[in-house]
């Protein structure tokens, strides 16, 4: 079985056995020609929230899989159906079919329509089952053992029962069974580390992650199962019994924690942990940004896992920092990463691609593409479903553009380069070298991939590259190249921000002369990367 965040599952089954009854023997025990069907659905936990009311919680619904198996019971006249005694019915690809060496079962309406039915899960040959009570499975669930291993066996403890009811023409033999949970179901909420930032005007608190430490259970030692897409962590307790969880994890400092609490059968409650401390920080042009996340300032030794220097402090989001400008439809970086509003980093090293030769080493300087044309404009211009979700890339004679176009103008390359139009394929190094270092450095969760500066993100960096290269000195990074005199090659770095359909923008981070617009693109059948136009490629990613 899977766990999802929201699922309603709808399975059918059947055995049938198809037997020539003439009309007048209908009502004396005819078998019906329709399939013996049922549906299984899961009822999900109750959640209850901090004033104890309960609502349905779809976080916490059950998929059946292939291969779940789940047992089922009919009682007629207070007496188990010998035929239908903890029969075993298994999941196959989305339908439940009858699954051991007992008998065919076989519909007969007017002897199902007195009969009720059960189902549990998961199935047992064990299952207790006793109908002369008016919860069959009570002992069965009052003996019912959770074990701690409950990372990989989570639903293996889940016990759920039903009782069937008909569901449209008894006549067509067709149960629904909604399962029931009859444990219950404790969810711990992590704290998170909080950066407070000094900062004026205010940059909002960045969060991170704590590192989780150890579970306890009543004392012994537990692994929970851990929900990635709710980033919560669940534990089965016995229904109305008092129980304990005990923990720690280390996020400004190591802390531990203890819930002591009971629960109804079926019920879930989540518990957040509450962490009241914060770290204080003025965030700086050149502090480290490490990769999981967190931040170490420039006045500080340079962390071993750097993998950035912070060049921006502040939202970077355009549609925040020219409002005027984008709005917020128009906004890729604030729409696929919304937390993203701290600032910006630049990568400690150049992005690399092959060489001429499959032999020779990965080089670090090179066209910005490989066609003749880029194209990478053109086709959105083309392109009506991009136009309502993205700002064009419009060639711009006199850089710059106004905001940080970087993360937009990386996507619609990336778009761009997958055309099914070949004559228009936006192609070449620039994407082989985002490609690279995506792979070679990894980022953390909370921040976007690596990316391309535009024109005005360079510009940005320029104003501040002396900073910027100390801190890069003070680990094992490659310092930006400064160019004040002949702008050719090795001397600049690309922007993905086009002039026209051949030339890309580009900065030599001088003093003069610091926007540079290079021919960007190359012949096909000419050298990988043409002499007088070798640019470098530097990522960079916002958090």
């Amino acid at each position: 079985m899977k766990v999802f965040n929201y699922i309603s599952a709808f399975l059918l089954a059947g055995a049938a056995i198809v037997v020539s009854c003439s009309q007048n023997e209908e009502m004396e025990g005819m078998e019906s020609s329709q399939n013996f069907q049922i549906n299984v659905f899961d009822g999900g936990y109750q959640n209850i929230d901090a004033v104890g009311t309960r609502a349905a919680e779809k976080d916490y619904s059950t998929e059946f899989v292939t291969g779940d198996a789940i047992g089922v019971f009919a009682v007629k006249n207070g007496t188990v159906v010998e035929d239908i005694n903890n029969r075993r019915f298994v999941m196959d690809d989305g339908i439940w079919e009858l699954n051991d060496d007992g008998e065919v079962i076989s519909y007969k309406a007017n002897e199902f329509e007195r009969m009720k039915f059960y189902a549990y899960y998961p199935y047992s040959e064990d299952a207790t089952f006793d109908p002369s009570k008016e919860d069959p499975f009570e002992t069965y669930v009052k003996n019912w053992k959770i074990g701690n291993d409950q990372n990989e066996n989570y639903t293996k403890y889940d016990l759920m029962t039903s009782k069937g009811e008909v569901q449209g023409d008894r006549l067509k033999g067709k149960i629904a069974f909604t399962m029931q949970h009859r444990m219950a179901l404790a969810v711990i909420q992590m704290p998170e580390i909080v950066y407070s930032f000094t900062n004026e005007p205010a940059i909002d608190d960045y969060k991170l992650p704590v590192a989780v430490g150890d579970f306890n259970v009543d004392g012994a030692s537990a692994k929970p199962f851990y929900q990635e897409s709710t980033d919560a962590y669940r534990f089965l307790v016995k229904p109305s019994k008092a129980f304990a969880i005990t923990g720690s994890y280390t996020g400004v400092k190591e802390m531990n924690y203890e819930i002591k609490k009971t629960l109804e059968g079926g019920t879930a409650k989540k518990y957040v942990i509450e962490d009241p401390n914060k770290i204080s920080h003025l965030l700086a042009v050149g502090d480290y940004y490490c990769a999981d996340g967190k931040i170490v300032s420039a006045s500080e030794s340079a962390p071993a896992n750097a993998i950035g220097v912070v060049f921006y402090a502040g939202n970077p989001q355009p549609s925040v920092t020219h409002p005027e400008k984008y709005t917020i439809d128009k906004d890729p970086l604030r729409r696929d990463c919304p937390e993203c509003k701290h600032g910006l980093v630049l990568a400690l090293n150049n992005g690399k691609i092959k060489g001429t030769d499959e032999n020779e080493p990965l080089v670090e300087t090179a066209r910005f593409s490989t066609a003749n044309k880029l194209y990478y404009g053109t086709w959105f211009r083309a392109d009506e479903d991009y136009k309502d979700a993205y700002v064009d890339m419009v060639r711009q004679k006199v850089a710059p553009t106004a905001g940080s176009q970087g993360y937009n103008n990386t996507v619609l390359m990336e778009v761009g380069a997958n055309r099914t139009d070949d004559s228009k394929k936006a192609s070449g190094n620039a994407l082989e070298a985002l490609d690279y270092y995506r792979s070679a450095v990894s980022v953390p969760t909370v921040s976007t991939k690596w990316f391309f500066p535009s024109d005005y993100d360079l510009i940005t960096l320029h104003d501040v590259v002396t900073k910027v290269n100390t801190s890069i000195g003070n680990t094992d990074g490659t310092q930006l190249v400064i160019n004040d005199g002949d702008t050719k090659n090795g001397t600049f770095y690309w922007s993905n921000t086009e002039r026209n359909e051949e030339w890309m923008w580009g900065n030599t981070m001088g003093s003069g002369n610091d926007t540079y617009s290079p021919s960007g693109s190359g012949s096909l059948t000419a050298k990988r990367y043409a002499s007088g136009y070798e640019g470098y490629f530097r990522m960079m990613l916002a958090f």
